[in-house]
């Protein structure tokens, strides 16, 4: 691989289609696998560590993702989408990635008192000058991935992934039990990429040469920096709360906050991530077709709405007692701010729709606009929400998003015909049916648990689950006639299990 021999990821076009289908299933199993590791350790390290713990290593962790994500988001999809490209091009790339990730390290490592100074916790600055070593084994991986990505040979990335994991949580969860503290977070932080990166070398065959000058990699640069710059302003709407909140209320607020939102957060994405992939290829196809268009994004949106407003409920009321099952009764505070996580997770699945919809109709430029001005807003209402602690935090979330979806909705439907009366002639009822449900939950639990007296969290969370469910379905199916939309998600799940068979074949 020397000169201008181009890199192709040497699979017949015929085969395409089957290699796509054969990735799909097992980034499908890789994620639910992957999931569950990472659910049992937070559950776990949970257990062990305490609140402060978590909330320090989350201080230094809202600003080290960051620069740890520089090549990640930027070189790997340029490298991926490049139609040509040479062995001179991906080594003049991997050093220049390589000086960007440590010159930033060596920054972050120089500038840890100024996070000390910004938290007034002076434990962040050995924390941070450790997790600066992630920056660039980050970057000793990327290009390697990318290759892998190019070839289309997901099972080494899903080997990668789970190997990785799995060796991090388990060096994390023995240091716990040793007594190290917030140290076992970070060793876990920081094992993962150097296991990446290691297993990487050994997976992909290519070397880097030396950089060259003329290399014509200005295009790529060009492509890297624009999807940085657009990752970063997303990171930074996705972080500002957990950095203003460390700001005002130190390690333990911050570590409740980011237990609950990390806990949060996991329907979510693993919902919309599936769901967005689809749903993007398939509203880009069919673009112009305006009627289609139109009749298969309300048709998803009614799924989301579905499925996001049951567990909305299902969080809402039960929130405190899945927690304390789950963490353990140090995490109390933790509970009531998942609970007032709960509300947000419908409008968080619906708002990632607006994306769609931009993207799909080949307007990035006005998603990035609408994403300043949301994040404008969001920062806004944190800076309101963090006098009341992690819950007011959790809960300017959740209003900020109520706020935004509106005119969100409305200026990325324009580009597609779409208005906001279909919108909510479609989301109207699942909403109601959210309401009723959570009521109906409230009353029925106060007049059956109150007579019994002391009764366990686990049996409160099961009959609340069971009350919500019942209702629900019942609500949706029976007055509402929605049977489609259960249809709809007992499909999914087929597909997603028939890509996983034919993956396996």
């Amino acid at each position: 691989m020397r000169g201008v021999e181009y890199i192709e990821s040497e699979i017949p076009s015929l085969q395409v289609k089957d290699k796509a289908v054969y990735s799909g299933g097992l980034m499908v199993t890789t994620r639910l696998v992957g999931t569950v590791v990472g659910f049992v350790s937070t559950i776990i390290l949970a257990r062990l560590l305490t609140p402060r713990d978590f909330g320090l290593v989350a201080m230094v962790t809202v600003f080290s993702l960051l620069l740890f994500n520089v090549g990640l988001n930027g070189f790997l999809e340029s490298i991926i989408q490049s139609k040509k490209i040479n062995h001179d091009q991906i080594s003049t790339l991997f050093w220049i990635g390589l000086a960007i990730s440590s010159s930033l390290s060596l920054i972050f490592v120089f500038a840890s008192p100024l996070l000390a100074l910004l938290y007034k916790e002076p434990k962040v600055i050995p924390i941070s000058r450790v997790m600066a070593i992630g920056f660039i084994f980050s970057a000793l991986a990327t290009e390697h991935l990318a290759l892998i990505m190019r070839k289309l040979q997901f099972y080494k990335i899903m080997i990668n992934e789970l190997v990785s994991g799995v060796i991090s949580t388990f060096i994390a969860i023995a240091m716990a039990l040793l007594g190290f503290g917030y140290w076992a977070i970070v060793a876990r932080q920081l094992s993962v990429p150097i296991i990446v990166a290691i297993l990487s070398w050994i997976q992909c065959s290519w070397r880097p040469g030396l950089p060259k000058k003329k290399a014509g990699i200005r295009p790529m640069l060009k492509f890297a920096i624009n999807t940085f710059g657009n990752f970063s302003i997303n990171y930074f709407a996705r972080n500002i709360d957990k950095t203003i909140l460390g700001w005002k209320w130190g390690s333990f607020q911050l570590g409740n906050y980011d237990r609950a939102y990390r806990l949060f957060v996991l329907p979510v994405n693993q919902l919309i991530d599936p769901l967005s992939s689809v749903a993007l290829s398939a509203l880009s196809k069919i673009k112009d077709n305006t009627e289609m268009y139109k009749k298969y994004y309300l048709r998803s949106l009614s799924l989301i709405g579905f499925l996001g407003m049951y567990i909305s409920s299902i969080l809402t009321i039960s929130g405190r007692e899945i927690i304390y099952l789950l963490l353990g009764p140090k995490w109390n505070q933790a509970g009531i701010v998942f609970t007032a996580f709960g509300p947000a997770v419908a409008v968080i699945l619906i708002y990632q729709t607006i994306g769609w919809l931009f993207l799909s109709q080949g307007r990035p430029d006005a998603l990035l606009k609408w994403t300043i001005a949301a994040t404008l807003l969001m920062t806004a209402s944190y800076l309101f929400g963090v006098r009341f602690g992690a819950i007011g935090m959790a809960l300017a979330y959740g209003i900020s998003l109520y706020i935004l979806i509106i005119p969100g909705l409305y200026f990325a439907g324009r580009y597609a015909g779409i208005g906001l009366k279909d919108i909510w002639y479609i989301i109207w009822r699942y909403i109601f049916t959210a309401i009723i449900s959570s009521l109906a939950a409230i009353i029925s639990i106060s007049l059956i648990i109150s007579p019994l007296g002391q009764v366990s969290s686990f049996l409160r969370l099961v009959l609340k689950l069971f009350i919500i469910t019942i209702t629900y379905l019942v609500i949706i199916l029976v007055i509402f006639r929605q049977e489609q939309q259960v249809y709809d998600f007992v499909n999914i799940i087929r597909i997603m299990l028939k890509k996983k068979d034919n993956g396996d074949k």
